[in-house]
Parts: C-alpha cells; structure tokens; sequence
C-alpha cells in the first residue's frame, strides 16, 4: 500500500512537469527501484532487529541461570571453606574407676604383695558439630576395638563406656591372679587448636603393667572440615613425593646427632625412617612425631622430626600448604 501510494505521488508530480523534462520516464523508474530497495533493506533490519533481540534475552537468560547457579555453589563453598569457627570444645571423663586389690598373705612367697592398685581413666572431646564428634569417637573407638571388629556405623559414649568396663574387669582380675605392682590405663583427650579448615585434637594412650616404667604413645588427629575425614599421610604427601620427605627427615634426624667429630651417632638407621601417620602443623613446620623405642630410647621419649615450611610447601599438597594468608613469607628480611 505504500509503495502504490508513494509511486502515485510521484507519477502525479512527474506529469505535471513532463512538458519541463524529457527523460521523466527514466526518473521515475529510478525512483521506484530505490523505494523497493529502501522496503527490502528496512524489512531486512527489523529481522535481524528482532534476531538480535532474540539472542540478546537468550544470552540474558542464560546469564542469569549461571549467575545463580555460581552465587549457589559459592555460598556451599563458604559454607565448606568457614568450617567451625566458632569450634567450642570441651574435654570431659567419660570413665574413671580405681581400687585397690588386696592380697591374702602368703607365707611360701617371698615376693608377697600386699597389695595391687588399679586403674581406667579415659576423657573424650566434645563439639557440638554431629559428623565431628561421630569422628572423634570412632577414633577413639580404635583403642578399645576387638580384633577384626568392625567399627559401628553410629558410636556412642555409651559403648566405649563398655568397653572400657569391660577392660577394667579384666585388669582387677588379673590383679588378683597375677598380683603385680600396678595396673594402669588412660586415654587423655585434648584440643589443639584450628588453622583455616584443619582442626587438630590429640589422644594420648598411657599404659603400665607392673614394670620399671608404662609405656605412653601421643596419636594427633588432623581433620579437614572441608572433607569432613581425618587427613592421612597420602592426603598430605603424595606418593611420588614420599621418598624425598623420607629423606629430608632422615636428614634432619641425622643432623642432631653427630658427635663431636661430626659423625653419626644416633640410634636409629635410615631404614627405619618412615613418614609417621603422627603428625602436628606448627608455625614453624609439621612435625612428624614416633612413639618411644622407634627412633630412640625410652628415656628420650616421643621422637619428633620437624618439616620446615619452605621445604613442606615443595612437597606437600597445595591444601596444606603455607601462604601469605598464614603469614608465611611476609617479611623480606626473614632468614
């Protein structure tokens, strides 16, 4: 309907001057050519207008579903990353029984004993985070666990309570039967402290059966919030790594004790250097610690060989690692 129009107007206008212009004819068929032309190409603009909306809601849309779905997986991520801050714990008995076994005097033995004392005490950590304190107690579990036991998918104070009533009936009857100077057990729990998503708690197992001493072992527990597990020595060492942290503890070990000649006189050798699953992260470095008679003597008690940062930060995985957010290499002037 407009071009009929327009090409009216014009043929109205080009009559009235045909008797001024020869080629009228020529103009006027120009002149509808390019009316076509202009229809052509502004009908051609509103379609790509209209695909170019089109494409422009689709990406907008598209955007605002990944704008959700990123906003979602980072507030789950904070969530992992924040962990426990506000970790509140507490250390409580959850066994302690003693008495003393007297003995019936026996003339024929002369070593007769009078008497024998007995002992159980054990403390566990609590935290009010569910999955955190169903950790602790399975890993408490594992000191009064029978052989080829399986670990009960939900623990209880309650059952380490009877395991640990059951121990102690053991122990005063052996008292009366075997009347030794002394029995003893003890599982003392304590909390060390939290480093981002690594909170780390201690077990310290002491047992003694009438000897000239008990024997006494520390087990750290290093929990990763993020992945809710206890971090084992794969987790913090890969293995292709492991035999270098080997040996950079054996060469720590070594290097405290050299005599006054500058040779070797330690106790242990370096095959008997492993990576212990007991561990502690310190500002200083993680400490690898072995329980007595492992490296040294008893007297020399629980052996601890520590990692320096600047060496663990090569070796150890990225998780674990020390950064600037630790403050760790801050200061340009540090040695």
């Amino acid at each position: 309907m407009k071009k009929s129009l327009i090409a009216m107007l014009i043929s109205s206008v080009l009559i009235l001057t045909a008797c001024e212009d020869t080629n009228l004819p020529q103009k006027v068929f120009e002149a509808e050519k390019k009316i076509v032309q202009l229809e052509t190409d502004f009908k051609k603009s509103q379609a790509d207008l209209s695909a170019t909306t089109e494409e422009l809601n689709k990406l907008k849309s598209e955007y605002e579903t990944l704008k959700g779905e990123y906003f979602t997986a980072k507030t789950e991520l904070d969530k992992k990353s924040v962990g426990f801050p506000t970790l509140q714990v507490e250390i409580n008995p959850i066994f302690n029984k003693s008495e003393t076994v007297k003995h019936p005097k026996d003339p024929t033995d002369e070593y007769y004993r009078e008497e024998t004392g007995v002992s159980v005490f054990a403390s566990l950590a609590t935290t009010k985070v569910d999955w955190l304190d169903q950790l602790l107690l399975k890993e408490a579990f594992k000191y009064v666990q029978a052989e080829n036991e399986t670990v009960p998918t939900e623990l209880t104070q309650e059952i380490i309570k009877e395991r640990l009533e059951k121990d102690y009936n053991e122990l005063v009857a052996e008292a009366k039967e075997d009347k030794p100077i002394g029995l003893s057990y003890s599982l003392e729990s304590s909390y060390l402290g939290q480093r981002n998503n690594i909170a780390t708690f201690s077990m310290v197992q002491h047992t003694y059966s009438g000897g000239a001493h008990g024997m006494y072992f520390t087990r750290y527990i290093n929990v990763d919030a993020n992945k809710k597990a206890v971090i084992q020595v794969d987790d913090l060492v890969s293995p292709k790594n492991q035999a270098q942290v080997k040996e950079m503890l054996w060469q720590n070990y070594r290097s405290d004790r050299l005599n006054e000649q500058g040779q070797y006189d330690g106790y242990a050798k370096k095959e008997d250097i492993e990576i212990s699953e007991n561990f502690y992260f310190a500002p200083e470095g993680i400490y690898f610690v072995y329980s007595p008679y492992h490296l040294g003597p008893f007297a020399e008690g629980e052996v601890e060989i520590v990692l320096d940062w600047y060496s663990a930060n090569k070796l150890i995985n990225i998780s674990y690692q020390r950064t600037e957010k630790d403050g760790y290499g801050l200061n340009p002037n540090e040695m």
